[in-house]
């Protein structure tokens, strides 16, 4: 019987209180903070392991933030430990990194080390380690050296489970590496609780808003058809890279409508979207991440911007995408349209426009199933539950 739960999504209720659990070293081999959507997830799940009951440590490269400064940054209340580590310019320097940082920070048997890298999870469990996986992207992309690493390592007797963030990504690794199958934990990605935030006094009487980077595909193409479709919304973005700030504002200098306000902190982030009368998360069905890669994130994401809307209980109009009606249903809360018809996005913003109800309505449904499924703290305590399952039980039991 596998005691890594398969189920599809964080259970509607939280696990009771997990304090004293374990400890978590947390290994990440990018700098957090950063522009980076993976370094508020990072930063946000070590908070919310903490806030369970696990001694929480993050260790980054040694030009990451200190823990003072990543709390200010995103906001976060819980206190957890951060160490720095410099990376070392050697032939397989993650596998190396992963290495030192659990034999200098590694909580042996209390505990275990959590990463998103197999090449970390494997230096861990070549160090008797307990070790846990969380994987974005899906097997078919991960490079050939990569894919034995992780093959070796759900081998190991020390690796106890895999986590990833839709059950496409599910599907996904369980069809690649058959062993995995009933390992795999689904823990859509999340937000914090919403405290209050004073809304930013946007310009415009019917204010549309959208949060998040600007690399292909992640909706600034679907944004500028309607620009000139909706005379009537201003139009705020907030965030991108300084560059693709720059092109986008002069792709649309013609228009008035619509403001680009650039990188905030991520922790102001509340005020601007309280501020805004309906919220976009308009995907292409191909999206590119950092760099533009050949991956496409359409097809196995979990966006965090869309649990931070549902958070304040804004009305989200999305793109209709097979992952994202994980957690969207259409006319309950989201209007989700095909992101090749600009003509139903604008006919969505409209409805929503002149009719207050049904924004009230849409917003109020999003936020009420955010709080049922979709917080840090829900998903850190799913998370610690499983790991608790395969560290009680062990591998072997977890394959009978």
């Amino acid at each position: 019987m596998p005691k890594l739960s398969a189920r599809h999504r964080v259970p509607h209720r939280s696990p009771p209180s997990l304090e004293g659990f374990m400890k978590i070293t947390y290994v990440h081999n990018a700098p957090v903070p950063s522009l980076a959507a993976n370094a508020v997830q990072v930063a946000s799940m070590c908070a919310a392991f903490q806030a369970a009951g696990a001694e929480t440590r993050l260790v980054q490269p040694a030009d990451g933030g200190t823990a003072e400064e990543i709390r200010a940054h995103y906001g976060l209340k819980a206190d957890f430990a951060v160490s720095r580590l410099r990376r070392l310019p050697l032939p397989a320097s993650e596998l190396l990194y992963g290495a030192l940082a659990t034999l200098l920070y590694g909580p042996r048997s209390a505990g275990i080390v959590y990463s998103r890298s197999p090449s970390v999870g494997m230096a861990a469990a070549l160090l008797g380690q307990p070790f846990a996986l969380e994987m974005h992207v899906p097997a078919s992309a991960i490079r050939e050296r990569l894919a034995r690493r992780l093959a070796r390592l759900v081998a190991s007797p020390q690796f106890r489970g895999l986590i990833v963030i839709s059950a496409r990504l599910k599907e996904d690794y369980e069809q690649r590496y058959p062993a995995l199958r009933g390992r795999v934990f689904v823990a859509h990605d999340g937000a914090e609780v919403a405290a209050p935030a004073r809304p930013l006094p946007l310009q415009g009487a019917f204010k549309v808003g959208y949060v998040g980077q600007l690399y292909p595909g992640k909706g600034m193409e679907i944004i500028a058809d309607l620009v000139p479709l909706c005379p009537w919304a201003t139009f705020h973005i907030v965030g991108g890279a300084p560059r693709d700030v720059a092109d986008w504002r002069a792709r649309l200098a013609g228009h008035a409508n619509v403001i680009f306000h650039g990188h905030v902190r991520h922790a102001d982030t509340p005020s601007w979207i309280e501020g805004m009368d309906a919220v976009l998360a308009p995907y292409l069905r191909m999206v590119r991440g950092v760099g533009g890669g050949s991956q496409n994130l359409a097809d196995w994401m979990s966006p965090l911007k869309i649990f931070e809307y549902m958070s304040r209980g804004k009305p989200i109009v999305a793109s209709d995408l097979p992952v994202l009606r994980e957690v969207l249903s259409h006319g309950e809360n989201a209007l989700l349209c095909p992101p090749e018809e600009p003509a139903a996005w604008a006919s969505a913003l409209l409805a929503l426009k002149d009719d207050e109800k049904l924004r009230a309505r849409i917003g109020r449904q999003g936020e009420k199933d955010f709080l049922a499924r979709y917080t840090w703290d829900q998903r850190a305590r799913a998370i610690l539950g499983a790991i608790d399952a395969a560290l009680s039980y062990g591998l072997s039991d977890s394959r009978t």
